[in-house]
């Protein structure tokens, strides 16, 4: 099941369960040394699909100004890789700054290895490649396909 949360709506079991999948993502998996946990959660809505109890996909989404939002810390566990979590994740977070947030343009920070993947919803990738925390990152961005709830 999808859920959008902010962080005071987390229970302290889904902030637990988010912040083990991002630091056996990032952490184990990628070898990225890097302070995952930031004020950025405090403000982010953070959206999660969960079955069983078990946390499976997860990002946050946040305004980064005022023309610009964003989301970071895509993430789907390795039991659930290549079976769609991933689409079906970007097209959660697409739904939620298009029905939520103000802002005309959505720009993200993609690693490399995830450009097709975001490309495939329009974004386009700018600048040249830059590594952050040891990852080859580029810019992406699209316009917001704002809408009203309901």
């Amino acid at each position: 099941m999808w859920h959008i949360k902010t962080f005071d709506e987390l229970s302290n079991r889904e902030i637990w369960a988010m912040y083990r999948a991002r630091i056996a993502v990032f952490v184990v998996d990628q070898h990225s040394e890097y302070q995952d946990v930031d004020e950025q959660d405090l403000t982010a809505l953070h959206v999660f699909y969960e079955e069983d109890g078990e946390l499976l996909a997860y990002a946050r989404v946040f305004a980064k100004d005022q023309d610009t939002v964003t989301f970071g810390r895509v993430l789907t566990v390795q039991k659930v890789r290549g079976k769609g979590f991933g689409k079906a994740l970007v097209q959660q977070l697409m739904d939620v700054m298009a029905t939520r947030f103000d802002q005309e343009k959505i720009e993200i920070e993609a690693q490399e290895h995830a450009i097709g993947l975001y490309e495939r919803f329009g974004f386009k990738a700018y600048g040249e490649t830059f590594l952050d925390a040891g990852v080859p990152h580029k810019m992406m961005a699209v316009k917001n396909q704002k809408r009203s709830e309901g």
